[in-house]
């Protein structure tokens, strides 16, 4: 083979395989993690609650992901959080419905979720909340004419309820699949934050 076509051959090689590499990376989009729920809004202060941000138990690696889509043989479309990650965006989501309770949030950190150290940390606060994420994910698979989705959400809250000493533990959880002609970032993020929405009131429907 003459060395000219051997370079040409090698050239077209390479071109190949960066586009099956280019084809293999996924796709990244970015949702928001919001309250969109319709809980009534407070018209008065009720209470004062301090919030300690969610533990993120998924992982390091995934503090940001929240799913994938399938959308070939190897091929995928990734959905992650912004701007913040998972553990910030669901805190702030649920500070979102505490604020529409008529409760006044502050943040803390450090709480070990014991009544003692909930008495030492309260001040003139009427409730400590904090908790841990254990699921938080949303896989999706592409077909000719659908996508089929399947959401995840397992939280568990730590309720503390300063006057009576005491520090309920809520676990609240919820999955849901869901089949629809079309799927993108705006579909995702309807379809998650609906679902959030219903855990977190669920949570804190005795909550003030």
């Amino acid at each position: 083979m003459k060395p000219l076509h051997r370079l040409i051959r090698m050239v077209g090689m390479l071109a190949v395989l960066a586009l099956v590499v280019a084809c293999a990376a996924p796709i990244t989009y970015p949702v928001r993690i919001t309250y969109t729920g319709q809980a009534p809004i407070a018209s008065e202060s009720v209470g004062r609650v301090g919030l300690q941000v969610l533990q993120d138990e998924r992982g390091s690696q995934d503090a940001y992901r929240i799913g994938l889509r399938e959308v070939g043989t190897g091929a995928y479309e990734r959905y992650v959080s912004t701007p913040e990650n998972v553990a910030l965006s669901v805190s702030d989501a649920l500070a979102e419905l505490l604020q529409r309770k008529g409760l006044q949030v502050s943040q803390i950190k450090g709480w070990d979720f014991s009544p003692d150290d909930m008495l030492a940390r309260a001040g003139d606060r009427d409730y400590l909340i904090g908790g841990a994420i254990r699921k938080f994910h949303c896989d999706a698979d592409k077909g000719l004419m659908h996508t089929r989705m399947i959401m995840e959400i397992e939280l568990e809250l730590q309720v503390g309820r300063v006057g009576r000493q005491t520090v309920d533990r809520r676990p609240v959880d919820i999955r849901m699949e869901r089949v629809a002609p079309t799927f993108g970032p705006d579909d995702l993020q309807r379809f998650m934050n609906d679902m959030l929405a219903q855990v977190l009131e669920k949570a804190l429907k005795d909550v003030p």
